[in-house]
């Protein structure tokens, strides 16, 4: 294919697109890096690897490529995602939106129509959904979120011009910048952070800042190595200053990383004794000092520790997570919040246990230890056996185009690529409830408390009804969703059909006499196949006007229509 931009920035659209395993051609270019694009600011707006280039995209909208919403620093890229926030959660919020072009001059008409845009978005002259629904439903004055925000969100713009270099006119920026804040409607409800135009040099920057997110450097200020085992490359017992720490808990603008404690079983759960306790002592002059010896500290788990060459006492540590801790971390956040002096804290020690292992098993032996000290039976749901039977299935399971991974235990697989190869527990549960249980309306609002139901009614991972390969099909059905749709093998007409596209190829799939789930495994383990199937659903769901209308995607009786009409042959 020609060669488009810059050998630099080409090595990376490359290394982008084969971790997606995304097909450039010469013809599909100027959409791949607009998916680059999107990739880029949005793991550098949320300080975390993009691990799904379409959670952001605007599919095709005019002048807007990519929308971000960050709520509470988690991604909220469809209304069901609103409801993984408690009803009392205090909520911060940030929106950006990206624009990538990749004409070899500034075009600065594609720049001003791009403001235009953003603002047609943010004074509702304009819908891009899910997007405007979930802005409304956050900024509503009626609604359940208005009352719980701390600080007004922030909105930032981000301009990407991949093969231009000059320096741009502060002027110009000014004068998209007053688009915004010159109109009421949207300073009353948002402040403008930052409009950044990116061109090539700064793109590249921003590229290499994303392995970033795996690495930390710490400086334990006392530390013991233990004793080395098979498996286990290093492992300390130390203590950090909270000066130091904060390097790890914090983002950039200094809120908790919530993502740190994807594999601790258990949330921070309030004002618990033990939490009140902590509390206690952070609080107290005279009891501070003593923190490291009232406190069990944290378990840290990573795939690798380095000591520093010269420095013994610092150490990089690759892909950290704390794994125990989470309560302890919390009221040292809050304590560091509700500090008058930024730094007054600094000087808390805190003690932990630090373990390097790639070996995914052993870290589900660890992860179960380190939480199976008190009694949290409910909460080590994630590490039941039907999860762990259905792992093993996964493990064991290979296509001829793709091996998949269940990831139960969040994080265990983060170097699989594709990333939509790996699967965890929700997806597998949204596909399920969609596909099996047929209603995948169900999961485009308050999908979290949707999946909770289901899960106590025994409708879903129930070990004496449902066998594993009914979960690994539906881990099939979600890779080739996400891998024909980000090489655009098939278009959506809107972004919240994703769960109704799902149901509607498993009826096709009957229809065309696979019956069973290994007859429809090996159906889709044919790459023609599997694009034929998508295409021919995508092309049908896209007839249906009706789904277009209010609220289609989440109405009980358009979905039962949908499914008559489908499972008849009625098109």
């Amino acid at each position: 294919m020609a060669q488009k931009f810059d050998i630099g920035l080409n090595a990376k659209i490359r290394e982008f697109a084969d971790k997606f395993c995304i097909t450039r051609t010469d013809t599909n270019d100027d959409e791949v890096f607009e998916d680059f694009g999107n990739y880029v600011i949005a793991s550098n707006f949320l300080e975390e690897e993009l691990d799904n280039v379409k959670s952001v995209s605007t599919n095709k909208a005019q002048g807007i490529d990519g929308i971000v919403i960050i709520v509470n620093n988690r991604l909220v890229s469809e209304e069901a995602d609103l409801g993984k926030f408690g009803p009392t959660e205090a909520i911060q919020i940030k929106i950006g939106f990206i624009q990538s072009t990749t004409k070899n001059s500034f075009d600065e008409q594609k720049f001003s129509a791009f403001t235009d845009e953003v603002v047609k978005f943010l004074t509702g002259s304009v819908e891009i959904e899910p997007y405007s629904t979930i802005y409304k439903k956050l900024l509503d004055d009626s609604g359940s979120f208005i009352d719980r925000i701390e600080e007004t969100p922030h909105v930032s713009l981000f301009f990407l011009s991949a093969r231009t270099s000059h320096t741009l006119e502060e002027c110009k920026i000014s004068a998209e910048r007053t688009k915004i804040t010159s109109r009421n409607e949207i300073e009353n409800k948002c402040i403008l952070d930052k409009i950044s135009v990116l061109q090539r040099d700064e793109v590249k920057t921003e590229y290499e800042k994303i392995s970033k997110f795996h690495t930390i450097q710490l400086k334990f200020e006392n530390n013991i190595p233990l004793s080395s085992v098979d498996n286990v490359e290093l492992s300390l017992l130390a203590t950090v200053k909270f000066s130091e720490l904060k390097k790890l808990i914090l983002t950039s603008d200094k809120n908790l990383k919530e993502k740190l404690f994807v594999e601790n079983v258990r949330n921070y759960i309030g004002s618990t004794p033990v939490n009140i306790d902590i509390k206690k002592t952070l609080d107290s002059d005279a009891e501070r000092g003593y923190f490291p010896f009232l406190n069990n500290g944290l378990a840290i788990i990573c795939d690798k520790i380095e000591r520093h060459p010269v420095r013994d006492k610092e150490f990089t540590l690759t892909f950290p997570r704390i794994i125990n801790g989470c309560q302890t971390t919390n009221e040292l956040f809050k304590k560091y919040k509700e500090s008058v002096e930024e730094n007054s804290i600094d000087n808390i020690e805190v003690v932990a246990k630090i373990i390097s292992t790639n070996d995914n098993s052993l870290k589900k032996m660890i992860i179960y230890a380190a939480n199976n000290q008190n009694s949290i039976d409910k909460d080590l749901q994630s590490l039941n056996d039907f999860h762990e039977k259905i792992e093993t299935y996964f493990l064991g399971k290979e296509e001829n185009n793709f091996h998949l991974y269940f990831e139960r235990l969040r994080g265990q697989h983060a170097n699989v690529v594709p990333p939509y190869s790996r699967v965890n527990i929700e997806t597998l549960a949204r596909v399920f409830i969609s596909v099996f249980l047929r209603k995948p309306h169900e999961m485009k609002s308050n999908a979290i408390s949707v999946i909770e139901k289901f899960q106590k009614e025994g409708k879903i991972f129930n070990a004496s009804n449902h066998e594993a390969d009914q979960y690994y099909y539906c881990g099939v059905l979600w890779f080739w969703f996400n891998h024909l749709l980000i090489n655009g093998s098939f278009t959506m007409k809107s972004k919240t059909m994703d769960m109704h596209i799902l149901m509607a190829c498993d009826i096709l799939l009957e229809q065309k006499k696979c019956y069973s789930i290994g007859e429809k495994i090996n159906y889709l383990s044919n790459s023609n196949s599997a694009i034929s199937i998508f295409m021919e659903t995508a092309t049908l769901l896209n007839s249906k006007n009706y789904l277009f209308d209010r609220r289609g995607f989440y109405s009980n009786p358009k979905t039962e229509k949908l499914i008559q009409e489908i499972s008849n042959g009625t098109n």
